[in-house]
């Protein structure tokens, strides 16, 4: 395995990979990215004080072709953005497994557009939100844009690491 061939920068790097990844994903996955009332709402759920409810689950499929377009538009460059952590992950995997270092060129192109479609997310919703006056943005949304931020330093912790094998 070449972890041991990284650069203390590239150590770094994989650290904040690992760190916003999970950071994101947490943020994906919660009903906590706004609250109204007694309502918690994220991108995929909503919960009240006894149940919580699947957005997107059969028994709401009429309620998600109601859904706003910007909470659309949320759910979508969220879903881009794990896409691309995925395959950054594959990537990342590869190049350190041995593979040749266009590997990690690719993987920090995936950190980057991960980033900023996570950003993208962030902006549009909480663009949205904020037109609400009983609307209070909580932790999932908050985790959504550290998790952009730190996978924006993995990928220039990464494209230092990039350079000094050039």
């Amino acid at each position: 395995m070449v972890l041991g061939n990284l650069t203390q920068v590239g150590k770094i790097g994989l650290g904040l990979f690992v760190a916003g990844t999970v950071v994101f994903v947490i943020g994906f996955s919660v009903p906590y990215w706004v609250v109204y009332d007694k309502l918690r709402v994220g991108l995929w759920e909503a919960c009240d004080d006894n149940v919580c409810v699947s957005i997107a689950g059969s028994g709401f499929r009429r309620l998600w072709e109601h859904l706003p377009s910007w909470f659309q538009g949320t759910q979508a460059l969220a879903c881009l953005a794990l896409i691309a952590l995925i395959v950054d992950f594959i990537l990342r995997l590869l190049f350190l497994c041995g593979k040749p270092i266009k590997f990690l060129l690719y993987s920090i192109i995936c950190d980057c557009a991960a980033s900023v479609l996570a950003f993208l997310a962030a902006v549009v919703f909480g663009s949205e939100i904020e037109k609400n006056n009983r609307a209070y943005l909580q932790f999932g949304f908050a985790f959504d844009i550290i998790g952009g931020i730190l996978l924006a330093f993995a990928a220039a912790c990464f494209l230092v690491e990039y350079c000094r094998r050039r």
